[in-house]
């Protein structure tokens, strides 16, 4: 019996130990999944870190691609009025064209309707004073009027050319 004794003291003694090197297993087992779970929770709390800065650069891309297609419709909209607005240069380039010799053509009327005034204004002016003079020579019969003329004027009570 003492040899079954010892050998369960041996065997208890071997299975100490062994308990003894599971729980050290398991505890270092226990260590790494402390460590795992740590690691994981960082790895988590990176991940909606990251999550929360992708979706800030999504919704400035969205903000961003909104603002493109604005400035696109703010683009064609400029350039649809400018497309107008240079048509309606053209037009009036061309009223201008037309009014530009209209106006030479009545310039050209006006001068020459002028001259025509001056001209008859003139000979009216000159058979008006000789109707005048005649009238004068008629009712002064024996009186010297050769020396009057149209371009003479009376200075000092003497009649001169004022060209002189």
């Amino acid at each position: 019996m003492q040899i079954e004794v010892q050998e369960l003291r041996e065997a208890a003694s071997r299975d100490a130990l062994q308990i003894k090197k599971l729980t050290q297993r398991e505890t270092a087992l226990y260590l790494e999944l402390l460590d795992l779970r740590q690691t994981d929770n960082e790895t988590k709390r990176l991940l909606f870190e990251k999550s929360q800065e992708a979706l800030s650069a999504h919704a400035k891309v969205l903000s961003l691609r909104n603002k493109v297609i604005d400035l696109q419709e703010k683009a064609e909209e400029s350039h649809a009025k400018m497309v107008r607005l240079e048509e309606r240069a053209t037009q009036q380039e061309v009223r201008l064209g037309q009014l530009e010799r209209e106006l030479v053509c009545k310039d050209e009327l006006f001068n020459q309707t002028k001259e025509e005034l001056t001209n008859d204004d003139a000979d009216s002016y000159a058979t008006g004073f000789e109707d005048a003079m005649a009238q004068v020579v008629y009712a002064h019969l024996g009186v010297d009027f050769s020396q009057t003329v149209l371009s003479k004027k009376i200075v000092d009570g003497q009649l001169v050319n004022p060209k002189e």
